[in-house]
């Protein structure tokens, strides 16, 4: 899955609003991140063979370490042993918060579990390797993605945190280039190699991050007061 990751991302935002949007944006895919640089470095592999599957050229031989159900879990547990020992003056809510960055983590498996073809191993390479393979479909996958994150987006959008409300421009403009980023995986050509797909991959998404990171900045109190004068001073 590719936004749809980001659907979840915006949805735990609704859930936990004190969680910045970056950070969710880097568990919802922090598996793929690491699977970028193993791929790199040739700890897994993963070859384009166009027409493998309608709506990817990607065939995944050897990705245990990121992409098993037991690495999900693993990672998942990781991410919250950092997220958790991170210093913080909020930290009252810090458990909380550190629950759902691990459930973030974990969510990325599960997405990829619908989408992609049987090769998810749960364990190691000669373990059990599953997938529902709605990629075998290009409009079940279109429709999929932009339903999850959709979904996940208007859940924010519509039940914004009072507190630390975001705007909404910056929000929109980071909807639409997460959405023409998508078009544009779903219509182009394959990658013309593995290691031109990484860098990129490596280069753009943390770029990703910074916008969402800038997305997500509260609203200054001033601003929020000139634009709506009639909501201060109620009780």
């Amino acid at each position: 899955m590719i936004i749809g990751h980001y659907g979840i991302a915006f949805a735990l935002k609704r859930v936990e609003p004190r969680i910045s949007l970056a950070a969710l944006f880097v568990a919802t895919q922090l598996v793929d991140i690491l699977w970028l640089f193993f791929v790199l470095i040739g700890l897994e592999h993963v070859t384009i063979t166009p027409g493998f599957s309608a709506a990817s050229p990607m065939e995944f031989t050897d990705y245990p370490i990121t992409h098993s159900l037991v690495a999900a879990v693993c990672w998942a547990l990781f991410a919250g042993a950092v997220y958790y020992s991170w210093p913080t003056k909020d930290v009252a809510h810090h458990r909380r918060r550190t629950v759902f960055i691990m459930l973030a983590v974990a969510s990325h498996w599960v997405l990829d579990f619908i989408v992609h073809t049987p090769d998810l191993p749960i364990s190691d390479n000669d373990s059990l390797k599953v997938g529902l393979g709605l990629w075998r479909s290009i409009p079940a996958t279109t429709a999929v993605e932009l339903l999850v994150f959709g979904g996940g987006l208007a859940l924010w959008m519509l039940s914004a945190h009072r507190r630390r409300p975001s705007h909404p421009v910056r929000v929109g403009l980071l909807a639409v280039v997460l959405v023409a980023l998508f078009i544009a995986a779903m219509a182009s050509p394959p990658p013309s190699s593995v290691h031109s797909m990484v860098v990129w991959g490596l280069v753009g998404l943390p770029l990703l991050l910074l916008f969402a990171w800038w997305a997500d900045l509260p609203i200054p109190e001033q601003t929020r007061m000139h634009e709506h004068p009639h909501t201060h001073g109620r009780k």
